[in-house]
Formats: structure tokens, sequence, C-alpha cells
């Protein structure tokens, strides 16, 4: 079975997280893996790991990576961000896509973050925008929530993909 190509969504969030060879990413709420697979092709020798709270998703996940699964550069998991077994695991970066988790309060999820990502690290937020209000309100939530942690907003970028434009912020902890 051939894995389908990105969507123009997704192709645009793996542009803006831009990850280098050997970089290790964990993406969260992977879904069925098709991100996963961009990812790991730009990691290559380097390793991404996948979450998902659903248990079909990242069965899913799982499949359509099977080769970079058994090859050992990438590790599905399927449990809630809170409850994922990193072992101990450091990122170069994070990435989430429509994972409203990050921007709603009370937002545990950054403390999970805050813990894994290596210093110089990044977070990638992307998010369909569905409304005008979308881009800014989620911005602004975004920096609101991450910031209450220590990260601040460095970067935003925007793609008009369909149906719905894609918006994405990097985030990073100063300094």
């Amino acid at each position: 079975m051939t894995a389908r190509a990105a969507s123009d969504r997704l192709a645009f969030v793996a542009g803006v997280v831009a990850a280098a060879p050997g970089e290790r990413v964990l993406e969260v709420g992977c879904g069925a893996g098709v991100l996963v697979t961009e990812l790991a092709a730009a990691v290559g020798d380097g390793r991404v790991v996948a979450v998902d709270r659903s248990a079909r998703m990242a069965a899913a996940a799982a499949r359509r990576n099977r080769e970079a699964v058994d090859a050992g550069r990438v590790r599905v998991l399927a449990a809630p961000l809170l409850d994922a077994d990193l072992a101990g695991e450091r990122f170069d970066a994070v990435v989430a896509v429509d994972v409203r988790a990050f921007w709603t309060p009370p937002a545990p999820e950054w403390d999970v973050v805050a813990r894994v990502l290596d210093p110089g690290g990044r977070v990638v937020l992307g998010f369909s925008v569905m409304r005008l209000d979308d881009r800014d309100r989620v911005r602004a939530a975004v920096a609101r929530v991450a910031g209450e942690r220590g990260f601040a907003v460095t970067a935003a970028a925007e793609a008009a993909t369909a149906p719905f434009p894609t918006a994405a912020v990097e985030v990073r902890r100063p300094g």
C-alpha cells in the first residue's frame, strides 16, 4: 500500500517546523501519521515520537510509518500527552496541529513540553482558520497560556490551504 502525500496544510506545517537531519521531534495528536511521515523523512537518522490519545489513530500512524517504526526512527504512543511514556526523551521540536489543548486553559500539556524540550528548542502549533477571528484569537491564547510557562511566540505564518487557511505559531523559551 502506498502512503498518500501530505495535505497542503500538513505540508505547510512541516515546512514551518523545518526539521533538520538528526533532530528529535515530538508530534502531539498525530492522527493517522501523515505529518509523522513528513517529519521522519526530514530528520533522516533523527527520531520522531508521535502521540495520539486515540488507540485507533496511533495504530494507523504506526501502520503508515511501519518501515520507520521497525527501523527505530519513529515511535508511536497511544496515550494523552499527559500520560505518554516519553522515557526521559528530549526533543529539538514539538509540533501539534489543531490540538486545542495548547491554547485552552489550564493547558497542562505545556508542563510536559517544558520538561521534554531541549534548550533552544521550538514548538510549532498549526491550526485551521475557520473564522475570521481565529487567527488573532488563537495566537493570543497561545501567547497567554505558553507565557505562563515561560515561553514566548517568536514567529507566525499562514498559508491559503483548502478548505480553510492554515496558520502556525512558533513558540520558544526566551534566552
